[in-house]
């Protein structure tokens, strides 16, 4: 499987160090993360199937089912979204991640249940989802209302006020410090954000500059939202070159090799705005 995977990747005798390999053609795109050789990761992306999940669409409100405690939301597709009572309630942090109290002085959310959604979400009224599940078959996408965006570092989520840092980090000095880093973020009322993995050893400023992104993204989509009648897309999940940027591209890659001079410029722009030295230093081939 592995020699097969590297004769359709156009990769030669394995190497030392850690690489990632892209190959964009006009109909799907082809990633591989090779370290010290060794295949560890083969992602596909084929447009006649692009992943929809984490794409946020302004929808409509079609029917309410008190029996399923659901009501099924018009996003545009042919079969409406489903979105559990559950899914429309202010999410706690998940049990890998440590919540991280912020500075005092900032207003309370009223508890919601769920016995609240239909009022909250009558048939007919508008509401900002996000897919966390493609539709299969005759079923609809489930969807959820709570969003999140995923920057370099952090997770940005516009209608939670809970913030906090990724457990995978084990070091107590080191979450000592992005404890420190995260009071210090100026992060918009209403709010939260959560510091990801990679933002291990990560200077302050990093953040700072990945939270600006963040808001100045999300702004965008509050304009969209204001704007455009549902039922309409006002976020699309990056494509496989730009997740791979995002989630892959650390300081521990030695070297990345792409075929296609527009994904090496989109590329050479994401890491700029990530860090203008990775962008000086990177090794694109």
């Amino acid at each position: 499987m592995m020699d097969k995977v590297r004769r359709i990747l156009g990769l030669g005798a394995p190497k030392t160090g850690n690489k990632l390999v892209i190959s964009v053609e006009k109909l799907e795109r082809r990633v591989a993360l090779l370290e010290n050789g060794r295949l560890e990761e083969y992602n596909v992306e084929r447009n006649t199937s692009r992943n929809i999940v984490g794409s946020v669409y302004k929808g409509k409100v079609k029917n309410i089912e008190m029996g399923l405690k659901a009501m099924f939301v018009d996003i545009g597709f042919e079969k409406n979204a489903f979105l559990h009572f559950w899914d429309a309630i202010p999410a706690a942090l998940d049990s890998g991640i440590e919540e991280i109290d912020r500075p005092k002085g900032r207003q309370p959310k009223k508890r919601i249940t769920a016995k609240d959604i239909p009022n909250i979400y009558p048939v007919g009224s508008d509401v900002i989802v996000q897919v966390t599940k493609g539709p299969i078959g005759t079923k609809g996408p489930r969807v959820t209302t709570n969003l999140s965006f995923a920057g370099r570092y952090l997770v940005f989520m516009p209608y939670s006020d809970r913030s906090g840092i990724s457990r995978k980090i084990e070091d107590p000095k080191e979450r000592d410090r992005l404890r420190k880093i995260l009071r210090s973020l100026e992060i918009p009322e209403g709010v939260g954000v959560i510091i990801r993995t990679v933002g291990e050893g990560q200077r302050a400023r990093y953040f700072v500059r990945d939270l600006s992104m963040l808001v100045e993204q999300w702004e965008r989509v509050e304009e969209l939202i204001k704007n455009e009648p549902a039922p309409c897309r006002v976020f699309e999940e990056p494509d496989l070159v730009e997740r791979t940027v995002r989630d892959f591209l650390t300081e521990d890659i030695d070297e990345v090799v792409c075929d296609d001079r527009n994904g090496i410029d989109r590329m050479n722009a994401m890491v700029g705005q990530i860090s203008r030295r990775a962008r000086s230093t990177g090794r694109f081939g």
